[in-house]
């Protein structure tokens, strides 16, 4: 059985070699997979360069942390990056899920980039929430200062008495 699937994968990788198209993904992976993942790729909703430009880049304004999260999650295995390597063929004859694979294969070592740029995305945005934290504590002790102050205007007898004289001109 294994001598079987072993001759089987030796006759897909040299297909790959000669530049026969890689089907054979669909036998690495089963098909609810890659259909997820090209679910996924339709929600990026941006060209595959460009996506791997934003990922080489580390630009969170392109990319957000979902977004980063499911491409970590449908990166490809090396067992599917070895029947992708030899490919020689034209590009566009492949399905999206292949090409997005193939572009995944020109970063080195694509799953720890994208694993550093979730960290550096969740790291700032932590960062900018106990900024914002601290603020919201700094403004309510202002605040306190302001109705401590406003408490005192209004109970000030020296004040009352100035309005009566006031009123009564």
């Amino acid at each position: 059985m294994r001598l079987r699937m072993m001759r089987e994968k030796m006759v897909l990788v040299q297909r790959m070699i000669q530049g026969a198209m890689p089907k054979q993904l669909k036998k690495v992976r089963d098909r609810n997979y890659l259909h997820n993942t090209e679910i996924m790729l339709t929600k990026v909703k941006m060209p595959l360069p460009d996506m791997m430009a934003a990922v080489l880049a580390m630009d969170e304004s392109v990319l957000d942390v979902d977004q980063v999260k499911n491409l970590i999650k449908f990166c490809p295995t090396k067992e599917e990056m070895e029947l992708l390597k030899g490919y020689t063929g034209d590009k566009e004859n492949l399905e999206k899920c292949e090409q997005y694979f193939l572009e995944l294969m020109k970063v080195p070592r694509v799953e720890s980039k994208l694993r550093v740029f979730s960290f550096k995305i969740q790291f700032l945005s932590h960062v900018c929430y106990a900024f914002f934290f601290l603020h919201v504590i700094e403004f309510k002790k202002s605040l306190k200062t302001v109705n401590s102050a406003c408490e005192e205007v209004r109970k000030s007898i020296k004040l009352k008495i100035m309005k009566k004289i006031i009123f009564f001109g």
